[in-house]
């Protein structure tokens, strides 16, 4: 399916169903990093930078958003299927949400990143920048703004997406904020029918559970999504407490829906694209298995980086035990199957270690994230299967998370040395602090409860990316075709930001300076 070439424009008094989000989700990214440092920023950074620079103005033909969350794209897709004209329907910015309402809107739906500031890595950020999220600020901006719109034409507001979860645990601000209908999970199974019958005037519950659908009734999008997203595979199954995924089995997209998904990024002119899974490496293997696929995996990609036009191909997850059941020639192969024919040598993905520690992990996942390795096995593991991605030409970003329930002071030297013998590889390490999806699964992590080890594991991870990230960045930039200007821009406030956390460091720690680990040598 392709984008179409072009859209009715929307009635003066206003379009029945409206979906929008805020400028952190509805920016105009060049890359899934740029998407990433968008929604990570307090305003410690000044918001016309933010609007300037990081999180600059999606393109609009009119008033509707020329690119758009995958997750507006799917619930747009959804309604053309169900019955809903491209009349009917409408994304918008939110600089251009009151053009597009009026005395004929029912629903002005609104996705959802990080509401309430409480995943990971936006707490983490807080704590260590200071400040508001600006996940927060604008998407409480967005929503008075709909709420006031809300009382002049009395539509029904609906959000769902990423952070819906964290409406279930605030219902006084749910209210507050005028949301009526939280849809919490996939919307493709209920948004057809829920949007209908508001669209006819009939009701809703507060909150609606979505299930997960077959792979086959998900919709190929029918335009081009922010930073080109294309999901290959939702959920995951492994039972981790920190995740809001874990319990969803993994679920692949047929190849045929892939290729349309990219197809309707090309033809709606986004030529650089982010392929979304949890974990990359377990593609085209049945959720039941405990295993992989690496040919499924391989015929994904080359049929991807066959198609006319494409440029960058990005990745975000992969999970270390998938990583290390392929041989170093399939992982050399898949690498050089994505950066074919292109300027790009930093192909990043996420690689969540979480711990060194594999009795930790252990409680904390239900032992789903090392199975069928051994608890003891895992530094080991991770050790090797992160050098052995980086000799294969990918460049890991390596997650740990700091204060997971149960956590000893051992472990935390545990993740230290494993750092430490990481050290001179050509990999990032982001420490994040323990941020749990609900009250059983333990206490938020803080500053406060750092300790020296905590510190100096923080400290090991950023020296890695400040070497690596400003070099990761440019070259990806490029990858993308972004303006030299951006360029330039981003990697002085980049120096800028460097130089505030290298203080924040030296003032937890109570050291100026600590020694560097020593590169291994063979016996």
């Amino acid at each position: 399916m392709t984008a179409p070439t072009t859209k009715p424009a929307p009635s003066r008094d206003g379009v029945p169903v409206v979906l929008t989000a805020d400028r952190t989700l509805m920016a105009d990214y060049p890359t899934l990093f740029d998407g990433i440092m968008g929604t990570v920023q307090t305003n410690v950074v000044p918001a016309f930078i933010m609007r300037r620079f990081l999180s600059p103005p999606v393109p609009t033909a009119g008033p509707r958003a020329r690119k758009a969350p995958l997750g507006l794209r799917r619930v747009e897709a959804s309604l053309l299927r169900g019955g809903f004209s491209q009349a009917d329907i409408v994304i918008v910015p939110p600089e251009n949400l009151a053009a597009v309402v009026g005395r004929n809107t029912r629903i002005v739906a609104v996705a959802s990143g990080d509401p309430f500031g409480l995943g990971m890595s936006n707490t983490t950020m807080t704590d260590m920048a200071g400040g508001r999220l600006y996940t927060v600020l604008w998407f409480e901006a967005l929503l008075r703004q709909v709420k006031e719109l809300k009382q002049r034409f009395g539509f029904r507001v609906v959000t769902g997406g990423a952070g819906a979860w964290q409406f279930a645990q605030r219902e006084e601000q749910r209210a507050a904020l005028g949301v009526d209908t939280v849809v919490s999970g996939y919307a493709e199974s209920v948004v057809g029918e829920l949007f209908r019958k508001l669209v006819e005037g009939g009701d809703a519950p507060a909150f609606v559970q979505a299930n997960t659908p077959a792979a086959p009734d998900i919709p190929a999008i029918a335009g081009p999504t922010s930073m080109g997203v294309v999901e290959i595979s939702r959920g995951c199954g492994k039972g981790c407490d920190f995740c809001t995924v874990a319990a969803e089995p993994m679920l692949h997209l047929p190849e045929e829906t892939i290729l349309a998904d990219v197809q309707a990024n090309l033809a709606g002119g986004v030529n650089n694209i982010v392929l979304i899974s949890e974990d990359f490496f377990r593609y085209g293997t049945p959720s039941h298995v405990n295993g992989v696929n690496p040919p499924a995996v391989k015929s994904l990609v080359r049929k991807i980086r066959d198609l006319r036009g494409l440029r960058l191909i990005q990745l975000d997850h992969a999970n270390i035990i998938s990583a290390a059941r392929y041989s170093d020639d399939d992982l050399r192969e898949v690498c050089s199957i994505m950066t074919e024919g292109q300027q790009h040598r930093y192909l990043w993905l996420n690689l969540g270690v979480e711990t060194a520690s594999g009795e930790l992990l252990e409680r904390n996942t239900r032992g789903g994230k090392i199975r069928p390795w051994k608890a003891d096995e895992w530094a080991d593991l991770c050790e090797e299967t992160c050098r052995r991605v980086v000799r294969a030409g990918f460049f890991p970003f390596i997650s740990v998370i700091l204060g997971l329930p149960g956590e000893t002071p051992d472990d935390v030297r545990q993740t230290v040395r494993l750092i430490e013998r990481l050290y001179h590889e050509k990999l990032c390490v982001f420490p994040i602090f323990h941020a749990p999806v609900l009250p059983e699964h333990g206490k938020p992590f803080t500053i406060a409860d750092m300790t020296p080890d905590h510190w100096r594991l923080f400290r090991l991870g950023y020296d890695l990316n400040f070497k690596w990230i400003p070099k990761m960045y440019w070259d990806n930039q490029i990858g993308a075709g972004a303006g030299i200007s951006k360029r330039l821009f981003i990697q002085m406030t980049g120096r800028l930001q460097t130089v505030q956390w290298k203080a924040k460091f030296a003032w937890g720690a109570k050291k100026l300076w600590e020694p560097k680990p020593k590169r291994e040598t063979a016996a």
